[in-house]
């Protein structure tokens, strides 16, 4: 795997063998934000959570293995909701190429930078960055997307304004028949799993006909629609 271009290559090799911090910084949204290098991979963590691994950002790795690209158009159109250093169109990259083009949603802007210096430039899709509240950019903006995916967190938590059904009827009202929507949950300790069932149940999975839980073994991915799962009947 060749280096990021932001990387010297001797640091890109080190990171097989030991961590490499890249940068600390903070923001009005995040108390710790540190880019690391991580086995040639670059990571963005704060606090308490990860919010960004290149290819090994398994959550929607695992889901992105199963999913039936052939239910979307050759040419999708995808809402990110939840910057980070742009996992989630790297990993798209790495399935299907460069036939996909891009809107990334990301509040804080010190993200923006970082995603901007160190990750961004070797993406070869199309890709308009948003500073927005998600909420506030489904309200403003009504583009329809085929594929939606939310990955909104504020360190280990979902914004509480993120949490109810409005927002589950913004994320519907901005999908293309037929779209799908893919929705990161936590689930990594007894708590989270409880609470992010009752999510899917009580809020999520009212709002579809055929919706899915998918354990990831670490997070629930929460899809309005099961077709769009290659999984055992």
């Amino acid at each position: 795997m060749a280096p990021p271009r932001s990387i010297p290559r001797y640091r890109h090799w080190l990171s097989y063998l030991w961590e490499q911090s890249l940068e600390v910084t903070s923001s009005e949204f995040n108390e710790y934000l540190e880019v690391c290098l991580v086995h040639g991979r670059l990571q963005l963590v704060a606090e308490e959570a990860i919010y960004s691994f290149g290819d090994y950002y398994l959550n929607f790795r695992k889901l992105f293995e199963v999913f039936d690209y052939e239910q979307l158009p050759e040419h999708a159109s995808v809402l990110v909701l939840g910057l980070g250093l742009g996992s989630i169109p790297e990993l798209l990259e790495k399935y299907v190429g460069v036939e996909y083009t891009y809107v990334a949603v990301e509040i804080d802007p010190v993200i923006i930078e970082l995603a901007s210096h160190y990750s961004l430039p070797e993406l070869a899709s199309p890709l308009e960055v948003v500073q927005a509240d998600a909420f506030a950019f489904l309200q403003l903006d009504d583009r329809r997307y085929d594929l939606i995916c939310v990955d909104v967190f504020q360190d280990a938590l979902v914004p509480e304004h993120l949490d109810g059904f409005d927002f589950v009827e913004l994320l519907r009202s901005r999908l293309h028949p037929g779209g799908a929507l893919v929705y990161n949950r936590l689930a990594s300790s007894i708590p989270d799993r409880n609470a992010a069932r009752s999510y899917f149940e009580e809020t999520f999975a009212p709002a579809f006909t055929a919706p899915h839980l998918y354990d990831t073994g670490g997070n629930y991915l929460l899809v309005n629609d099961r077709r769009f799962l290659n999984l055992p009947a």
